[in-house]
């Protein structure tokens, strides 16, 4: 997925001015807007689902392509349901994947895994073992066209603001 932005005019203003300033405003502005891009997709998809930031920021990634590009990319696998606020009761675990949404797992129930973490597990029979732990959606499925959408217009009207005002500083200095 990638971030692009059409300008118009730019070349003008490259040629009137020199190269520095211009150079330097556009740097500073592109990266303010790559930042502000993914902090208003995080906060669209924390708005939906039951996630912390912290968990949601480690699989985003903006790496920069080329001089004026920027890639966005979101890499992950399913997320455990543990990460979901997992409650234990007498039929099973309840999670609360969407905000609001809280749904039970009746077979499922809360263990230590072998690294004394606290995992959601189901039963593959009637037997102990063996056992399954539980999976949600991946964080790349929790970014829809919508979300990206809203991301892509704040990201249009801060390269606007943020140019202009960068090229003002940096032609007064």
């Amino acid at each position: 997925m990638e971030l692009k932005i059409n300008l118009q005019g730019l070349k003008d203003i490259e040629k009137m001015i020199s190269e520095e300033p211009y150079r330097k405003a556009l740097g500073r502005t592109l990266s303010r807007t790559k930042t502000k891009f993914k902090s208003v997709t995080t906060k669209e998809v924390r708005k939906t689902y039951n996630i912390r930031a912290k968990d949601l920021k480690q699989y985003i990634q903006l790496k920069k392509t080329g001089n004026l590009e920027w890639k966005f990319m979101v890499k992950g696998k399913q997320l455990g349901l543990e990460n979901f606020k997992p409650k234990q009761n007498k039929s099973g675990v309840s999670v609360m994947v969407k905000k609001g949404q809280r749904f039970k797992l009746s077979h499922a129930f809360l263990a230590k895994d072998s690294n004394g973490n606290i995992r959601v597990f189901e039963r593959e029979t009637k037997k102990r073992m063996p056992i399954d732990r539980l999976f949600s959606l991946s964080v790349p499925q929790m970014f829809n066209e919508k979300i990206l959408g809203k991301g892509f217009k704040e990201a249009e009207q801060t390269f606007e603001k943020e140019f202009k005002h960068n090229l003002d500083y940096y032609l007064g200095k």
